[in-house]
């Protein structure tokens, strides 16, 4: 079935726990996709009494995703930004930094295994055990071209020429070097104080406050086809192509913004903010209302390409009452979105899915 399993893997990883002021439950599900490439942060013990939540989508891979979820919270808590209290450039900064570590020769051996492990997993799954991976055999070749083809450093040197050109029919072409990071991910992260709730988003993983009864963006998507992030990718000598209704960043990335995808970010005359995908997160802010405010979702599009908004907070808001522990409406939530047939849904809930519920005390 392709990028599709025969049957879905409906087991989930549950949790639930406490924070100051907040009850909190997750789960995660590998649904119909050959491997599981999301990742999770759920803690409550950073520095300044903050509490951080946060989804990694990720995709070509495990590794980008894992590699976050394992870094992102020690990493920003030492960030001189994050000690001054300036929350949302703490933010900002931290998504970038996982992209300048993920360069890092010192964690090069660690992103392998990390990538690796899935790769045995998958090996193992495989009936017939002949399902040689192409992505590793890339690794294999990029890893030994790293021996020449860096700037003494370990980090890459760069391709010369531009991003694109036009091949002999006039159709725009990806001239863009590949990358031993091969893999990236999307990330919506949550800071959460007494008083504030700060969200980063670089993706179409996605917050929701409910707020009386009522949705609260907390993070808008980010989709190649928009114009903004259209503009920003042909700035930067990249393209976006229409195929079949999916719009794709040089004819491969159906998103705009993500940690990892190294090798749409090496023009070396732009600042990250501006390459063809970047890391910058958009940044939104609610002051808690202790009256009103009753829950935040996160979720990957997995659950996103089949609910709204308000129709998660609904589904939420309806059985959080009836549910000894907060996981249980995760997992419901997680079959609801769930397609019975992939063929049928178009790959609608055929995706990973992962989502968080951090319910506020009263």
């Amino acid at each position: 079935m392709g990028a599709y399993l025969s049957a879905p893997v409906t087991e989930k990883n549950s949790l639930d726990s406490t924070g100051p002021g907040l009850v909190y439950g997750l789960s995660d599900m590998q649904g119909w996709r050959r491997s599981m490439e999301d990742a999770h942060v759920a803690t409550c013990n950073l520095e300044r009494n903050l509490s951080m939540f946060a989804v990694f989508d990720g995709h070509g891979g495990t590794e980008v995703s894992k590699f976050c979820a394992k870094h992102m919270p020690e990493v920003i808590q030492h960030m001189p930004s994050f000690k001054k209290g300036e929350l949302g450039t703490s933010l900002t900064e931290v998504f970038h930094k996982m992209d300048d570590m993920l360069r890092d020769q010192a964690f090069f051996n660690e992103v392998q295994r990390l990538r690796n492990s899935e790769d045995v997993k998958d090996e193992e799954e495989d009936a017939n055990g002949k399902d040689t991976s192409r992505m590793d055999l890339l690794q294999k070749l990029l890893t030994l071209k790293r021996l020449v083809d860096t700037d003494g450093n370990g980090k890459a040197s760069g391709a010369g020429g531009p991003p694109s050109e036009l091949d002999a029919l006039g159709n725009p072409t990806c001239r863009l070097a590949e990358h031993e990071i091969q893999a990236g991910c999307t990330a919506v992260v949550c800071l959460l104080s007494d008083e504030e709730i700060i969200v980063a988003n670089a993706g179409d993983s996605r917050g929701v406050l409910c707020r009386d009864g009522t949705a609260v963006a907390l993070s808008h998507d980010h989709k190649p086809n928009q114009d903004r992030e259209r503009a920003r990718i042909e700035s930067a000598g990249g393209f976006v192509t229409d195929m079949h209704g999916q719009h794709r960043v040089n004819g491969n990335l159906n998103l705009s913004r993500a940690i990892g995808d190294l090798k749409y970010k090496s023009i070396k005359e732009l600042p990250a903010a501006e390459q063809i995908i970047t890391a910058e997160p958009d940044l939104i802010r609610e002051s808690r209302d202790k009256e009103k405010d009753e829950f935040l979702v996160l979720a990957c599009d997995g659950v996103w390409d089949c609910m709204t908004n308000q129709e998660c907070v609904d589904f939420v808001r309806e059985r959080l009452p009836h549910c000894k522990q907060i996981s249980e409406v995760t997992e419901q939530l997680l079959d609801h979105c769930l397609a019975s047939d992939p063929k049928e849904a178009h790959g609608i809930g055929c995706d990973n899915m992962t989502a968080i519920i951090v319910k506020f005390a009263k």
